[in-house]
């Protein structure tokens, strides 16, 4: 697993927590404003879970470095870590296309 993976799971989990939102808002739910955040570390949960992401045994591959987590710990510390990363991906795309946020659809 190469490092690039996680960015291409980053842009995943912020395009899924989108779609989310939007669907629970076309619903009539109002969001908090901590909505957002728990949606995507849910999305990363799954995500990590299922696909068995392990961020650090990817870093210790690559810095040569061993870390001892358990697996369990290693997988849901990498979805505290690609949620965060969703959000940084967002800000990321937000900054480099500050047109689109700006648009108003009547």
């Amino acid at each position: 697993m190469l490092l690039s993976f996680f960015l291409i799971a980053a842009v995943l989990i912020e395009s899924l927590t989108g779609i989310v939102k939007t669907t629970l808002t076309g619903f009539g739910v109002k969001l908090t404003a901590w909505a957002d955040q728990t949606i995507s570390i849910v999305m990363a949960l799954a995500l990590s879970v299922m696909g068995r992401i392990n961020f650090f045994a990817v870093v210790s591959e690559v810095v040569g470095m061993e870390f001892d987590f358990p697996v369990a710990f290693g997988i849901v510390l990498s979805a505290l870590i690609l949620a965060r990363g969703s959000n940084a991906v967002h800000d990321l795309l937000k900054s480099l296309n500050p047109g689109v946020n700006q648009m108003r659809i009547w």
